[in-house]
Parts: structure tokens; sequence; C-alpha cells
């Protein structure tokens, strides 16, 4: 299968493109089929910065949403369900079938089963299936480097018969992988990310829906999603018990960093810093845009912020995490400060939802009349 690079390829008429650059495997793929259902991704992710940590010794989970991608039942929906096949056959037809029905598919495959990713380390790798003007294509916009290699992004038409066995879904046996799958929807508990016991499978919408572009399929509207997501952003919901968030979050990874800094663990940790950078990333931009056509030139202004202050400490802790992995991997022990330089970036998420709320807030202006902002 030979994908186009997707800035060849461009994103399908009618839909908004998917930076694959500034999200995880996960979120690239949920993207993809928002976007196919008429849901702005730039709303649904690009409106959230979070960052859950719970840690158990030299292991922690990480969330990296405050409002699960399924939806929250109020701001929008995307109701997933895993599905799975006992077979090839059986798992390229169904997926090809939820594709022609919704739109889009998600199928939850395996670095080291799809071609486009050869040579990448094994791990659990998400991408869409779409389906638009008769077409079915697989459709993986996610792009990463790292000392194996530059990879992504994939755009190819497929049938059931190739796609079959791009869903099998080995049990990855690293429980970093594990945990980051299970939890990357958003949530802390069991839900469509959780793994079924047949070895090929995928996600889907719950229901057959209406076609999308239907009346009877509107989505919500971009502005008011992004609206709610901005003030979720700006005042987090509480995880539960040995969740924490915000500057304790960050410190806590550092802590880890600190403490296991010569072990392997500091693999762990890698992909979880990159998926917060890229996120924050992705904040930027739409602050830059989305958010100052609705709140005005605050909001831009809070994106120059990130830009000047925030992204250039999240960029040099990530290459300092690649970098000493690669030591790690190679024999040597790791260059330190990576646990400073990231605690200097916890006291930044706590500035980030003090400046956020600025934004939200009423503006008075001279006269002494209460505006939006806008």
């Amino acid at each position: 299968m030979n994908g186009r690079r997707a800035a060849d390829a461009g994103a399908p008429e009618g839909r908004t493109a998917v930076r694959g650059d500034l999200l995880s495997c996960y979120t690239a793929a949920v993207a993809v089929l928002a976007e196919a259902r008429g849901l702005s991704h730039r709303a649904v992710l690009g409106g959230q910065v979070f960052l859950g940590v719970r840690r158990d010794g030299p292991r922690c989970e990480v969330v990296h949403q405050h409002t699960p991608l399924t939806g929250d039942g109020e701001t929008f929906a995307l109701p997933l369900v895993r599905r799975g096949a006992a077979d090839s056959g059986e798992a390229g037809r169904a997926v090809v079938a939820a594709a022609r029905r919704d739109g889009a598919v998600i199928v939850t495959g395996s670095t080291d089963r799809l071609p486009w990713l050869a040579g990448a380390a094994p791990a659990p790798h998400w991408f869409a299936v779409t389906h638009q003007d008769g077409r079915t294509a697989v459709e993986d916009v996610f792009t990463w480097s790292d000392d194996r290699g530059d990879f992504g992004p994939c755009r190819a038409p497929a049938d059931a018969h190739a796609l079959g066995p791009l869903a099998a879904a080995p049990p990855p046996p690293d429980p970093a992988h594990r945990s980051r799958e299970r939890l990357a929807l958003g949530g802390t508990g069991a839900g469509p990310a959780a793994r079924l016991g047949l070895p090929y499978q995928w996600l889907e919408l719950s229901a057959a829906g209406d076609p999308p572009g239907t009346d009877a399929a509107a989505p919500p509207a971009a502005a008011d999603v992004l609206r709610r997501m901005l003030h979720r952003t700006a005042a987090p919901p509480d995880l539960g018990p040995g969740w924490l968030t915000g500057r304790a979050a960050v410190e806590a990874l550092a802590e880890l960093l600190a403490e296991a800094g010569r072990t392997p663990e500091v693999l762990a940790v890698q992909s979880d810093l990159w998926v917060a950078a890229r996120g924050r990333a992705l904040f930027r931009q739409v602050l830059a845009d989305e958010a100052a056509a609705l709140l005005g030139p605050a909001a831009a202004g809070l994106g120059d912020w990130l830009e000047e202050r925030v992204l250039p400490l999240w960029s040099g802790v990530v290459r300092a995490v690649q970098y000493n992995a690669l030591r790690i991997r190679r024999g040597h022990a790791p260059q330190q400060g990576m646990a400073r330089e990231l605690r200097r970036l916890g006291a930044f998420e706590d500035e980030l939802r003090d400046r956020l709320r600025d934004v939200l807030a009423p503006v008075a202006p001279a006269g002494g009349r209460t505006t939006s902002g806008r």
C-alpha cells in the first residue's frame, strides 16, 4: 500500500485539514472521524489543554483530555464503540461497512502490521478509514520522527481484502502502551478504548446514524463547542482520587524522570511528553485563529505568550527526553537536567489557566460598560 504524503494529498473536500504533526496517533484518527461527521476537530481537540497524572511507583498513567473524545452528551457526541472479529475477512468487511455508513471508522492496529510504517517500533497504532465519493481509503495523517526514521502520513485506496489484516491488534506487552491506549479517548474508567478478546479490532459509531452531511446528522456549531472547551480548560474537572492536574501533574512527571532517569521507565514518559507538547502547539494555533475570531485579540495575545514563553520549553524537554531515551537504549547513562526544565513548565500550566480565565472573563472598558470581550 503506497500512501501519498498529506501535504500532497490535501484534505478531502469540505473538511478541515488535520495536521498529524500536532496530534497523537489516537487523536489524529479521532480528528479524521470527527471531520467526516462534520464536527470540528480543532474545536474538540484544539480547544482543550489538559494533563492528568496518576503515579504508581516508577510507572504512571496520563490523561490528555478533560472532556472525553466520545463526547459529554451535551457539547458534542462521538459515541464510539469497540468492535472485533475472529478473522481478517470478517474484520475487513465490517470496517468497510462502517466507513460507508458513517463516513469514517478507526482501525486499532499495530505499527508492525502496517506496511507504511515499516521499521517503526511495535506499538498500538490507530488510523482512520474513510469513505467519500464512493471510494474507501486509509487516511492515516499522523506523523512522527525518532531514531528509527521518519514515519507517516499515508492516504491510499483500500478494499475489505486489504483492510482486514491491518486490523490485527496484538496485545502490547509494554504496560505503558496498554495504559496509554486505554486512556487515549480521555476519561479514567473503562471505555471504548479498552480492548476485546478478539484478534482484529476497530472503533465505530455505536449505532447506524444518518449519513454525514444530512440535516438530521447536523453537528453542533464549531464556535459553541470551542467556547465550552475553552471554559473547561480554564476550570478543568477533578479526575478523582490519586489524579493530579496542572502544575502538580507536571511536577509528578518531573519527579518520575528524576527518580527513574537511568532506567527504561524514562522511555514510557517520552511519548506522553511529546503528546503534551503537540497539544499545546495546536492550542496556540486555535487561539490565533478560531478563538481570536470568537473572543477578540486577547485570545491571539495568549497564543503569542504561549509561543514565546512556553512552547520552546516544551520542545526542549521533548528533545532532551528523546536524546536520553536513545542513550539508554545504547547502554549509556542519560544526561541530567530534564526534570529541572519540566518543573519550570509546571508553573506555566497554572499560569495558562489564569491567563485563559482572563481572556474568557467579561471586559470592562474605560466607560464602565461590561462587554463580552469581542
